[in-house]
């Protein structure tokens, strides 16, 4: 009897899964990647959310106070992810900053102040829409991974060497395949793109929001109008998430074409995988600026 119930214990410490929480999609997406059939992964904004605005819920903090890792964009995005850390109460938990080791854009190198719209101290938070900053990610969650458990360490490891190479394939393919975008200049909504548009050489040229987290105003969108006509602009992307009325606008009076970008995994078809998000936006930029020259 003694050894029925220690095979018992046995076998269910190793299919015992790490239970991990994350503030996105996207670090859900590679936290699957590298932990597999050993974690259970789940996300708190879903992937049509706006990342700087969740409310938090108490259901959040009974799902973390059974983790045993807690996933956070940093930069100071996911700042109400605090407070449901907070209230999980769970003391065993570890906390992972993805940004760690990540080179931040956009520094502000002025005081920052409410005039300023959502403007984030620590730089640029939208860091994991390049590919290359998706490794970094990776590693560090591998590293979380690998210290809750730590018998699982090659397994992780093997598939952190696979989501690399499958990275540095992808990217190789698409500097080669996309080398159209190349000084193509478009209009985004938000300012989620630096580091997409640093990695595949697009150039935005204004944004729908005249400050972060700003509605337009119609002196602005007059301003659009112009900048539209005299600079020759022929597309603004945008995120799911925000209304497409001032988009229409000034596809009405300019005849700027809009598409809809996937800011997160799962976002739009066909982006339920992080390589699958990034190839969805490369395709969707090319396809119209191919179109266009046509």
């Amino acid at each position: 009897m003694k050894k029925i119930i220690f095979t018992i214990l046995i076998t269910s410490s190793i299919f015992c899964k790490i239970n991990v929480v994350a503030s996105t999609t996207d670090l859900a997406a590679i936290a699957k990647t590298i932990g597999d059939n050993r974690i259970k992964v789940i996300s708190i904004a879903t992937d049509k959310q706006d990342h700087h605005h969740v409310e938090v819920l108490p259901s959040y903090m009974l799902k973390v106070k059974k983790a045993d890792i807690y996933l956070k964009v940093g930069l100071e995005l996911d700042l109400w992810a605090n407070q449901i850390i907070d209230g999980s109460r769970n003391r065993k938990l570890k906390i992972v900053n993805c940004s760690e080791n990540i080179k931040p854009l956009e520094v502000p190198t002025t005081k920052i102040n409410a005039s300023m719209g959502d403007i984030h101290k620590m730089g640029n938070p939208h860091y994991w829409l390049d590919p290359e900053n998706g490794k970094i990610i990776a590693d560090n969650i591998t590293k979380a991974l690998i210290s809750v458990d730590p018998a699982g360490r090659e397994f992780y490891e093997n598939n952190f060497d696979e989501f690399i190479k499958s990275i540095n394939d992808s990217l190789a393919e698409w500097l080669r395949d996309f080398n159209n975008l190349q000084g193509k200049k478009l209009i985004y909504y938000h300012n989620s793109w630096p580091y997409f548009d640093n990695r595949f050489g697009l150039e935005a040229v204004q944004f729908i929001e005249p400050k972060p987290g700003i509605m337009p105003s119609p002196i602005h969108l007059d301003r659009l109008i112009r900048i539209i006509e005299s600079d020759d602009i022929k597309l603004i992307g945008m995120e799911t998430y925000f209304s497409d009325k001032a988009p229409k606008f000034l596809a009405i009076k300019t005849g700027i074409q809009i598409v809809h970008l996937a800011q997160s995994v799962g976002a739009l078809p066909n982006t339920e995988t992080y390589l699958k998000m990034i190839r969805y936006n490369l395709q969707t930029i090319s396809k119209f600026f191919n179109n266009d020259n046509d």
